[in-house]
């Protein structure tokens, strides 16, 4: 016993330095980034770059922290599983170069752009802040645990480390479609009087005005005063609702390890907690401004704090949720995990990830081009490309040409094609001719007609149905096929003709339990409108 616990220890000391190297690295890394762009860095974004780009490379703080603190839920739900699978750190020095080599890709656009800089450099800019951000995440990942280690724990639980990834890179946007809960005058009210309390505990001479909410510490001499207005948006309601929003995905993801009802309890424990978090935030703003620098804590401490007091809340409580037994069944927690299938043989991960680098890549085309649309023959092979991934998978499923599917599919892209609107502006493909037109037509007619319908299909009518109707028939299903139908409609601008469209391809699963019958009509339908547009020219109905 003596000899396994000297040897386990060295272990556990290597397997600690390396969690804490790789996390303090991201900090100070994250921290270099926002101060530097925050000062001394002209260049409007907007003004000489496509929207979508600024808005993502804008927020690269906030989208690091939110996918630090996601990784953190991940961590502190599969402790067992990190324990068992990333064993032992990885290669330090590679890990470091690679870190350190993103953090100058990621900095480097500060010594050459500016409102006058070109296209060519806009483009180099945004592919230092894209490629550093890969990079430093690469190298962070490999100073923790080789690539081998990495691969085996995405081979058990890929699909929700994907999802609690991609909740926290999303975490801006969730916050400004939840922006219409900021007008809760009472909560503003509560705690613009919490931090002039808490100011005036401390010892500072403040003022408040509750009209207006401006909050002020006052010097003496020549000490300059120092003021901010509390606005609804500081109320805290925002914290509110991303901390709700992030215990909800915690708790779907992970229901069977906590105990229910008491585990509720977790929502107005993390509620009251954000706004204490909001209270001492907004005070600590009104102190570094009086005592440090104004333009520090407007230009570095206000854009940020708010979401490291997020991250920091979100794995917290998610620390609390795994360590004190009240939230937890105590049989899940003495169960082992069990072994699932090898990562690109799991029909899981087959049915979400092809779907998940489908919307990345419109994500990008968007990022990176004024007209998308131009780069759809580089979508196609990301598409191509995903479903080659998952081969095995796709062979084993039981292919079959159903009469009733395909004519059901003809029907809807006749429908559909008949209800379409007149072309309203240039066509997508631009000002292509020649050889690059005709590549472009073939990829979109693929893409359309074969690529779209398998990776659709896998998710809404494979995996939603599936989760949310296990029976495949019944009430339940059926609810879940106008669920499923729901969702699948929203990525479509014709939203009433894509859900009912969709009730038509849940209806063709509820009738066989083949999945296969949803992809043959999605690409009968497809076909047809792709045939329509190559025909007519009508590339705007597609």
């Amino acid at each position: 016993m003596t000899d396994v616990s000297v040897s386990a220890s060295p272990a556990r000391s290597a397997r600690r330095m390396a969690w804490a190297l790789a996390a303090g690295l991201l900090g100070v890394e994250l921290l270099l980034i926002s101060v530097l762009y925050q000062h001394n860095f002209d260049f409007t974004c907007r003004d000489l770059a496509p929207d979508g780009f600024c808005a993502f490379a804008g927020r690269i703080v906030p989208r690091a922290l939110g996918v630090l603190a996601a990784f953190g839920v991940f961590a502190l739900a599969y402790s067992e599983l990190i324990k068992r699978t990333l064993t032992t750190p990885g290669p330090r020095p590679l890990g470091l170069g690679l870190s350190l080599a993103g953090l100058a890709l990621a900095l480097a656009p500060w010594l050459f752009l500016s409102d006058a800089s070109g296209a060519g450099h806009v483009a180099l800019g945004g592919i230092g802040w894209l490629g550093g951000a890969a990079l430093a995440a690469a190298g962070a990942a490999l100073i923790l645990a080789p690539w081998s280690a990495w691969r085996a724990l995405l081979a058990e639980k890929g699909p929700a480390l994907g999802a609690l990834l991609v909740a926290g890179m999303a975490l801006p946007e969730i916050a400004d479609r939840i922006q219409p809960l900021w007008h809760a005058d009472w909560v503003t009210d509560i705690t613009f009087e919490s931090v002039l309390w808490v100011l005036d505990l401390v010892g500072y001479t403040v003022d408040g005005n509750p009209e207006t909410k401006i909050i002020g510490i006052f010097g003496t001499g020549d000490v300059e005063n120092f003021l901010v207005a509390v606005g609804k948006e500081c109320s805290g309601v925002e914290g509110f609702a991303l901390i709700t929003v992030f215990l909800t995905v915690y708790m779907a993801l992970f229901r069977r390890e906590l105990a229910f009802p008491q585990a509720l309890l977790l929502f107005p424990i993390g509620i009251l907690l954000s706004w204490a978090f909001n209270v001492l935030r907004i005070s600590a703003l009104l102190s570094l401004g009086f005592e440090v620098s104004p333009e520090l804590a407007i230009g570095g401490f206000h854009s940020h704090a708010g979401w490291l007091a997020f991250t920091t809340l979100s794995v917290g409580l998610i620390l609390v949720a795994r360590h004190v037994a009240f939230f937890n069944k105590a049989e899940a927690l003495a169960s082992a995990p069990a072994p699932l299938p090898p990562f690109f043989s799991d029909p899981v991960v087959a049915k979400v990830l092809p779907f998940a680098i489908f919307m990345l890549s419109a994500l990008l085309a968007s990022t990176f081009s004024e007209t998308p649309s131009l780069l759809y023959p580089f979508r196609a092979i990301a598409m191509a490309l995903a479903l080659a991934l998952f081969w095995q998978v796709l062979r084993d499923l039981p292919w079959r040409l159903d009469p009733l599917s395909l004519a059901s599919g003809v029907v809807i892209g006749v429908a559909w094609i008949a209800t379409s609107p007149a072309a309203d502006g240039p066509p997508p493909f631009g000002a292509l001719t020649g050889g690059m037109l005709a590549l472009w037509i073939l990829s979109r007619v693929i893409g359309t007609a074969v690529l779209v319908p398998i990776i659709e299909e896998l998710l809404f009518r494979g995996y939603l149905l599936e989760r949310l109707a296990p029976s495949g028939k019944g009430v339940r299903m059926m609810i879940a096929i106008v669920i499923s139908a729901g969702l699948f409609a929203l990525l479509h601008d014709r939203w009433l003709a894509a859900g009912l469209a969709g009730i038509v391809f849940g209806a063709l699963v509820y009738r066989s339990g083949n999945i296969t019958d949803a992809i043959v009509s999605h690409a009968g339908a497809n076909a047809t409108i792709a045939a329509w547009a190559l025909a007519m020219g009508a590339w705007h109905i597609i």
